[in-house]
């Protein structure tokens, strides 16, 4: 029952992002549990092409500046009804979680442009250089000008890369060679729920020794008393 719950939840939060858009709307701002599944360890089921961006300073203001670009980006997939990718955007300030999971995402610059695939993108489809930078191998960041169009073609170009790469990941599946999402993330909810049982282990413990340290307290402030009456009646 705990798992069902948990996995209804994830589900719940994954669908926020999923939920169709009109053509005319405003990037969507992706939430940040949505944004740590898909640099989790397994594979999302779809693509996220992530603006990330700072509103404080000179970088929110050039922030400001290219983000109808990509204002364009979003409203020309969502035109196109483009399957499985999320043209979204991600504030790295909001929060110290905010910004924690920015640096895992490998920015280092406001705006940064990332694209999260499927598989491995260290090997960029245009002019394949390795990166050498510290995002994660599935997550590729945009290098080119600040172009419209440039930019919706480099989100076109991973996303068919990436669906390629979805095509062979499930057929690697159906020989038993690769495990699936699913299961990948249900053992990820069941290690969830086991670091979840043990915190309440390590918390009633705890509890149990807090509450035996009080009654050794009470025990001796007992003893202490009956002995100081004893010796008064002595006397």
């Amino acid at each position: 029952m705990r798992l069902l719950l948990l996995a209804t939840t994830t589900y719940a939060a994954k669908q926020a992002t999923q939920a169709p858009r009109a053509p005319g709307a405003l990037t969507p701002v992706i939430p940040l549990t949505n944004l740590t599944q898909a640099l989790g360890g397994y594979r999302p089921k779809q693509d996220y092409a992530v603006f990330f961006y700072s509103p404080y300073g000179e970088a929110g203001a050039y922030c400001q500046r290219v983000l109808p670009l990509w204002d364009a980006v979003s409203k020309w997939h969502a035109t196109k009804k483009t399957k499985r990718l999320s043209v979204v955007k991600f504030s790295c300030e909001m929060s110290t979680e905010h910004r924690r999971l920015c640096q895992a995402a490998g920015v280092r610059q406001f705006p940064t442009i990332s694209f999260i695939a499927h598989g491995s993108l260290k090997w960029r489809p245009f002019g394949g250089k390795f990166s050498k930078d510290k995002s994660p191998s599935r997550v590729a960041v945009y290098r080119g000008i600040a172009l419209a169009d440039a930019l919706r073609d480099w989100t076109v170009a991973l996303h068919r890369v990436s669906e390629l790469q979805r095509l062979w990941s499930g057929f690697r599946q159906i020989l038993g060679r690769e495990r699936s999402p699913q299961s990948v993330e249900i053992e990820a909810l069941r290690e969830e729920l086991r670091r979840r049982d043990a915190e309440d282990q390590n918390r009633r413990l705890e509890a149990s020794i807090q509450k035996m340290r009080a009654k050794l307290a009470d025990a001796g402030a007992e003893r202490n008393a009956e002995a100081s009456t004893a010796t008064k009646a002595a006397a």
